[in-house]
């Protein structure tokens, strides 16, 4: 089940991720409490912890991802301005429920429409043959 996806600005790069207020629904923080800690899994099978916080003063939760555990996810995928993260739920067989993330890098725009590829992707083979399919493809539409 899709949780979000954000493109990131500056303070989510930069210090705590902002998470979409609707997303909160899917956090299952303790009664009373105003932060908890959830793993998620992303592209490569590794597990990262992050700490999901909400404010406790004012009308609107404001709920961010604490700079201490999602700032070195950010450092190792080489996140910056205007890539985006996803963040879904998930239920396996042998893990049961579980968070997913994805952090994706637009390398192309190509006849209105944006082309995201995995951070992990972005040095393999099959990132350069994805260019190259959509450089075809390109080219056949403009014959």
């Amino acid at each position: 089940m899709h949780i979000f996806t954000k493109e990131l600005r500056f303070t989510d790069v930069n210090s705590a991720l902002l998470v979409p207020r609707h997303a909160l629904e899917l956090f299952p923080v303790p009664e009373g409490d105003h932060s908890m800690q959830s793993e998620a899994v992303d592209t490569t099978g590794f597990v990262w912890r992050f700490q999901l916080s909400t404010r406790s003063t004012g009308r609107h939760p404001k709920p961010v991802l604490l700079r201490s555990l999602w700032h070195p996810f950010v450092v190792e995928k080489g996140l910056h301005l205007g890539d985006r993260v996803t963040l879904f739920l998930e239920y396996d067989q042998e893990n049961g429920i579980q968070y997913r993330v994805r952090a994706q890098r637009k390398t192309i725009r190509l006849m209105g429409y944006d082309h995201w590829v995995d951070v992990e992707d972005l040095n393999s083979s099959n990132l350069q043959l994805s260019s190259f399919e959509l450089q075809y493809q390109f080219s056949l539409a403009k014959v």
